[in-house]
């Protein structure tokens, strides 16, 4: 793994937007009135660098004492520069966290300014109704009590003991709707995709259990926008699970209609990323592209001042759109969709994970493929090779070792081609939490190294097609990517 994942300090500062390193910037000068310190000499020089090389910064700072207090200079930038993220307006974020608010109120109850909390608990409670902050509604009717026990509301008589009773218990009850349908989707979540590789038998018939526990509640009754919109969810993530892709479609589309048309917190735009991602992934499973480009052209016009959420954005908009323009064959859109993703990954770089980069970079290989792009191929692949050593999920490195197998094919390197079989072979053999794509991998492999020419091999290429057609798989980007090249090479051999 390389230098740039692993340091935190450069990951933090790649993160920063524009704003945020000015306002550290000249949070810094403002305390140490003019002065440039090392930290902020270390800071500026991260800035301008496109990778982490502690060797380079070395050479840049060679003051006897600059590498001895290295760790600790790292340490007291790193710490600071969350300082001011903390408590900079700047800082972006899609949803405001009224905690640091509550907070601030509760400074002003100590000081004894009580008509201000009074007036800020008001509007905060308003606010945190809207965007369903749950919790913290407790919190600030917790604060009204005790203005009421000073005479605060005297002059507000429908705000009384009583009546904070009735609003808490119902949130109370709000609160434990959502939280029984929460774990069930995170549980739900994890089965899917942590633990039915292990014991699928098991798995599924824990799955069932858990759509029984939800099927007492009625959506109508669900008394928050969270606990409905996550009730849709789970539908949508139930079906999937199951197999049955034509109702996981129709409940991504009540889900992304929920999204789209229902009263819901304005600050949760990643629910309507990830109402399309479901939505997409439907369409791709089911073979119904009614709205797919629609959807598609909506989501990559999407501007998020998130980065996190223009990340899942990004994700999803990549990782379908190749799969889908590779299955249509559209050449055009193949190679825009491979710019993209590569400027994505470079440009959101900090906040992907490394299964997600290698299921893309997969794609991208597969697409060059596809265009006959043989040298890019190459380059691709030979660059995953490098990324996915011993720490990575063996199913990636697998991932990359079929499209492998792919180029040296149309490389037409057979006397190569014989040894990397047998090898890719063997590595599926002992990866011991086989999937049913990678089960389906092994056997076709077997197979084909039985064949004895061309003929017999577009035989098998044919059946196996069939077969691969009728497989239920999990849906997550990693198995469906896997399954979608597969498919696309084996319907064009």
């Amino acid at each position: 793994m390389c230098m740039e994942q692993q340091d935190e300090l450069f990951q933090l500062i790649r993160s920063l937007s524009k704003s945020e390193k000015k306002f550290f910037t000249q949070y810094v000068n403002i305390y140490e009135k003019g002065s440039s310190p090392i930290y902020l000499q270390l800071f500026d020089f991260l800035n301008t660098e496109p990778v982490y090389d502690e060797e380079k910064i070395f050479k840049k700072f060679r003051e006897a004492n600059f590498k001895k207090n290295f760790p600790v200079t790292k340490h007291y930038l790193k710490n600071l520069i969350v300082k001011t993220l903390r408590h900079s307006e700047l800082t972006v974020r899609e949803d405001r966290d009224l905690t640091v608010y509550i907070l601030d109120i509760k400074r002003l109850m100590a000081k004894g300014l009580f008509p201000m909390a009074k007036k800020m608990i008001e509007k905060l409670k308003e606010e945190a109704y809207e965007e369903e902050k749950l919790n913290d509604i407790i919190h600030l009717i917790a604060m009204q009590r005790g203005l009421i026990s000073m005479g605060y509301y005297r002059h507000e008589p429908e705000v009384n003991l009583d009546s904070l009773d009735v609003q808490e218990e119902k949130l109370m009850e709000m609160i434990r709707q959502l939280r029984v349908i929460m774990n069930c989707s995170i549980k739900l979540h994890s089965q899917m995709n942590y633990e039915m590789n292990i014991s699928p038998d098991d798995t599924m018939e824990s799955i069932k259990v858990l759509g029984k526990k939800i099927s007492t509640y009625k959506y109508e009754d669900l008394m928050s926008a969270k606990a409905r919109h996550t009730y849709l969810q789970f539908w949508a993530m139930y079906y999937c699970a199951l197999g049955d892709y034509k109702k996981y479609l129709e409940w991504a589309n009540k889900k992304l209609d929920f999204v789209k048309n229902e009263p819901h917190p304005k600050t949760v735009t990643n629910w309507l990323v990830l109402g399309y991602n479901h939505c997409l992934a439907a369409s791709l499973l089911t073979n119904d592209f009614s709205e797919f480009e629609n959807r598609l052209k909506f989501l990559e016009g999407m501007e998020f001042q998130s980065q996190f959420h223009d990340t899942d954005r990004f994700q999803t908009v990549s990782i379908f759109a190749l799969l889908y323009y590779m299955r249509q064959n559209d050449a055009k859109k193949i190679q825009y969709y491979i710019d993209y993703s590569q400027e994505g990954l470079h440009r959101l770089a900090p906040f992907m994970k490394n299964a997600f980069t290698y299921t893309l970079r997969t794609s991208v290989a597969y697409a060059y493929l596809k265009l006959g792009k043989l040298d890019e191929c190459v380059t691709e692949v030979n660059d995953l090779m490098s990324l996915t050593n011993g720490d990575t999920r063996r199913d990636y490195v697998g991932h990359v070792k079929i499209i492998n197998l792919m180029l040296r094919y149309e490389m037409k390197e057979y006397h190569y081609l014989s040894y990397l079989l047998k090898n890719t072979y063997r590595f599926f053999m002992t990866y011991l939490h086989t999937s049913p794509v990678h089960k389906f991998i092994i056997h076709y492999m077997r197979d084909a190294l039985k064949t004895k020419d061309q003929k017999s091999l577009d035989a098998l290429n044919k059946t196996a097609l069939e077969k691969l057609r009728g497989i239920r798989f999990s849906p997550k980007e990693a198995d469906m990517t896997l399954v979608g090249l597969m498919e696309d090479y084996l319907s064009r051999k």
